[in-house]
This record gives C-alpha cells, sequence and structure tokens, in this order.
C-alpha cells in the first residue's frame, strides 16, 4: 500500500496508475536498507581539519609576562589574523588548528618571548544535508567529528521514500563535486566518502527508470 500511495504521489496520472498496475500484476517492493546511526563525536578530529572562510576560531596565548585576553576571529576571505606584537598578519585558512599552534609558537619564541603555550581552538562547524532526506526543517548540521555521507545523512533524518540512494552528490566548500553509491557504500565502508566542515550533501529523487526495478523486484 505504501508503494501504491507512493506511485501515485511521486509520478502522478498516467504514469502512477502505469505503476499500480504492475506492483497489482504481483511485483513487490523489495524495501531499502536503513541508513547507519551518525558517528560518536571525535573532538580530536577538529584539531586536524584545516581551517575554511568563514569559521571562527579562538586563539589563547598563556605564559606570557603580562595576561593576555583570548583572541576570537572570525576567518574572512582574507583569511588572515592579526597578534599581538606580531607582524605581519598570519594566514590562518588552509592551516589546521594544530598547524596554526606551531606556527604562532615559533614566531613568538624566541623573538619576542623566552616561551609561551598556544591552543588555537575552531568554533562549532556545520555541514549541510538536503534533498530527499526525512528532515526537511534543518538543513545544516554541526560538525563534530570525523563523519561519512552515510552517518551524515543519517544524522540529517535518513534518506525518504523518494532518496535516489544510487547518486548522492557531496560538494567541497571549493566547489569540487563528487557522487557516491550509497547502496554500494553501505555494503563497502571504504566507498563512504569523509565529509568535512562546508561540505554540501544532496539527495536528489529517483526518476521513472530508477524506479521502474523497484517494482519488478531487481
Amino acid at each position: 500500500m505504501r508503494l501504491l500511495q507512493r506511485s501515485v504521489r511521486h509520478f502522478g496520472g498516467i504514469a502512477g496508475l502505469a505503476a499500480i498496475t504492475l506492483i497489482l500484476a504481483g511485483c513487490a517492493d523489495p524495501g531499502h536498507p536503513a541508513s547507519p546511526p551518525p558517528p560518536q563525536p571525535d573532538p580530536a578530529q577538529m584539531a586536524m581539519i584545516p581551517l575554511q572562510v568563514g569559521d571562527t576560531l579562538e586563539v589563547v596565548l598563556s605564559g606570557t609576562p603580562m595576561p593576555i585576553a583570548p583572541l576570537t576571529f572570525v576567518l574572512s576571505g582574507s583569511g588572515s589574523i592579526s597578534l599581538p606584537l606580531l607582524d605581519p598578519n598570519i594566514q590562518a585558512i588552509g592551516k589546521t588548528p594544530h598547524e596554526l599552534e606551531q606556527i604562532i609558537h615559533d614566531l613568538y619564541v624566541p623573538k619576542v618571548f623566552t616561551h609561551i603555550s598556544v591552543t588555537a581552538t575552531p568554533g562549532l562547524r556545520f555541514y549541510y544535508v538536503s534533498g530527499a532526506i526525512n528532515q526537511t526543517s534543518n538543513t545544516k548540521q554541526p560538525y563534530t567529528g570525523k563523519v561519512t555521507v552515510l552517518g551524515a545523512i543519517g544524522a540529517a533524518g535518513g534518506f525518504n521514500d523518494y532518496a535516489a540512494k544510487k547518486r548522492v552528490q557531496l560538494t567541497r566548500q571549493d566547489g569540487t563535486i563528487f557522487f557516491e553509491d550509497c547502496v554500494k557504500a553501505l555494503k563497502n565502508p571504504k566507498l563512504d566518502m569523509e565529509v568535512l566542515p562546508g561540505d554540501k550533501i544532496f539527495v536528489d529523487k529517483e526518476t521513472m527508470s530508477e524506479v521502474l526495478p523497484h517494482l519488478f523486484g531487481h
């Protein structure tokens, strides 16, 4: 019954009636495998992801002769940050927080201070999931650590009944586009691509040519 209703809503008119005819002729819906649950947070991973445009960043300098208040930055298109007693500015975009800590430390020690501790902590970062998913009210998802395409879709509510699972689009922040066959990735985790902060995942709807094999049980 669910597939009957789906066919009518998705295609409507003659196409929907044709799908119903095939179902009544004995075609069965084999069902879809469930998406895996989202991964557990991995805070250590955050320090190893390169900083990007729009990220917020807090830099704490400790061990200085006089206390320096924590410094907060929003990384703009220039991608640089300005720190006390240092000239010129430091390029932050493209560096991981861990790399940035080392760069800042080496600029201060020993030219400015004999010793210093540096902590660079990114603010909350996000990725985006949209399209044929169960959750439609909020496509913005917090990035809390390593996550794959299947995990990201699961965290966003999972595939809905119309999802084209075999051609999910992943767009990196730099505009590079990849496609993942999530049916194959569910069977072989090596095919499940990692999602980075700023990535956009789009789940398209199935076309008629993609739905018909389900109706025939293939």
